[in-house]
């Protein structure tokens, strides 16, 4: 049996795929919820707190410091991490970022600790870092609405609409799902990667539905496949230099986002050649049997 021959009559069967995926994702986060009382661990820029840039050139033992700052203040989180010069991966100082402490109590604790005053502290309240995270969650609501209004008036159908819309929110539940068992603390410019991620994965759905639907040259699996080449080429090339870009920089706000969006880009994959597809073929063929 071919392969046109093998998928048009199993894309149904492949539904099962996405389907599951997003049903332990879910669980995930609940799970996460249940345990945490959060779906994610937010960073000091949304949660607020204090962070501190001590720039020092010697190594400096991660792990002691954070053991230390834990006794004096046991009842905080404290987060460190390395700074270091892009390209050379030449040590440059470190970035401590703590709650529930005072910015006095940062203070001295830095200046106990190292023997330096080079350093920097920035106080972000709790209620500016809630209201920014809050106001960052409508937005992407918001976007949500706005993708669904376009995409419904663009091809005018409920269940291609649906189909679209979909599987942006497979690709951001996934996506959720996999940072919040990754550990890793979001943070605002986590929040805007989630924003490109719609767009992008709006994008590539357009792009399989526009072709599907409104092409009339070819059989369904011909345009399927017609739109597969481009798609996946946009999205690997996409991969692929994002993946650079994650290796070769040293910000950890620009890391959080290459992450989080090559992440999405892998999960849109799946939620938009084979959920999407599948949808959209069973309602292309339905309509051409009318």
């Amino acid at each position: 049996m071919s392969f046109e021959k093998f998928y048009m009559k199993n894309h149904k069967k492949l539904l099962i795929i996405p389907i599951l995926i997003l049903v332990i994702s879910i669980i995930v986060l609940l799970a996460q919820y249940s345990i945490n009382g959060y779906i994610l661990d937010k960073d000091v820029s949304l949660k607020g707190g204090v962070s501190s840039t001590i720039y020092v050139q010697e190594d400096i033992n991660i792990e002691s410091i954070e053991s230390k700052f834990l006794e004096q203040y046991p009842g905080s989180d404290v987060s460190i991490r390395k700074l270091t010069n892009f390209g050379t991966s030449q040590k440059t100082g470190i970035i401590i970022e703590v709650t529930e402490v005072t910015a006095d109590q940062v203070r001295t604790f830095v200046q106990e600790t190292f023997n330096t005053e080079n350093y920097s502290i920035q106080e972000i309240g709790e209620g500016l870092g809630q209201s920014f995270f809050k106001e960052m969650i409508y937005a992407i609501i918001f976007a949500f609405i706005l993708m669904g209004i376009v995409v419904l008036i663009t091809f005018r159908k409920l269940i291609p609409s649906f189909a679209v819309i979909f599987s942006a929110i497979l690709d951001i539940v996934v996506t959720l799902a996999i940072i919040s068992l990754l550990n890793i603390k979001i943070s605002s410019a986590g929040i805007a990667a989630f924003l490109m991620v719609l767009g992008y994965s709006i994008d590539t759905d357009i792009l399989l539905t526009t072709r599907i639907l409104k092409r009339k040259i070819g059989t369904i699996f011909e345009r399927l496949k017609g739109a597969f080449k481009t798609g996946i080429v946009m999205t690997t090339t996409t991969i692929a230099a994002l993946g650079v870009a994650y290796l070769a920089t040293n910000s950890t706000i620009l890391k959080q986002m290459f992450g989080i969006i090559i992440i999405a880009l892998v999960v849109d994959i799946i939620s938009t050649w084979i959920m999407n597809a599948g949808l959209i073929i069973q309602y292309a063929k339905k309509n051409e049997n009318k």
